[in-house]
């Protein structure tokens, strides 16, 4: 009774803290996008050969060439994909922040601006000259909704962004984190509800804390009960 009762308990602990068939897959990247010119690179975050998202970088010249803008911009391959962002711009993410449903998604977004008169040059947005910051992706597997990211590093002198990788996650709905690459965030975004008994004086055996609260009050009141006289 002792040996299944130890078991049980270990299964119940196991069963709640056991986090869902979840998991991450990452890709290492080296993609340089330039915004002199028109460059665009067809992400496949899955790798089933299906572009997800396209992200290009366009600059245009004002008509006297004094002046122009620069845009790297991501933008979903189907309708049904979208970028985190608001506003018509992308949220520049950085690691550990989750990429989930509660977040604000938006089919296309514009992750930097660069403007320029002249010689002069002005920088704006989010995405200028950081390292490492992450654009939260949704798309589609198979009809399910799926969460990722891609990683870069944008120079905002040389008006380059660089791809340097990108993850999802396999299970539909399941949230992940910016920067995660392996295992699953499941685990620690689950509540853990495991009741914790003390022993009194006397100590409760294991079995019946694995059995519960039921089994604790009829142990009290076989402890408590009167002697019965000879």
């Amino acid at each position: 009774m002792y040996s299944v009762a130890a078991g049980a308990a270990g299964v119940g602990l196991l069963a709640l803290a056991q986090p869902a068939n979840a998991e991450i897959v990452y890709t290492p990247a080296n993609v340089t996008i330039l915004t002199r010119g028109v460059s665009t690179y067809a992400l496949d975050l899955s790798g089933s050969g299906t572009t997800d998202f396209f992200l290009s970088a366009i600059s245009k010249e004002s008509v006297d060439t004094s002046g122009g803008t620069s845009r790297i911009i991501a933008r979903a391959a189907a309708r049904s994909n979208a970028v985190v962002g608001y506003g018509g711009n992308a949220a520049a993410l950085t690691a550990g922040q989750h990429i989930d449903a509660q977040r604000k998604f938006k089919g296309s977004m514009m992750a930097s601006l660069h403007t320029f008169i002249g010689t002069e040059f002005t920088f704006r947005g989010q995405w200028v000259n950081v390292k490492d910051r992450y654009l939260g992706l949704e798309f589609q597997i198979d009809g399910q909704t799926h969460y990722g990211w891609a990683r870069f590093s944008v120079v905002g002198k040389t008006m380059t962004a660089k791809l340097t990788g990108y993850a999802y996650e396999t299970t539909a709905d399941t949230p992940i984190a910016a920067g995660k690459t392996s295992g699953t965030d499941v685990a620690s975004r689950l509540p853990i509800t495991v009741p914790v008994f003390q022993s009194e004086a006397h100590g409760a055996s294991l079995g019946a804390l694995a059995v519960g609260a039921s089994s604790l009050s009829a142990w009290r009141r076989e402890e408590t009960a009167p002697e019965l006289p000879a």
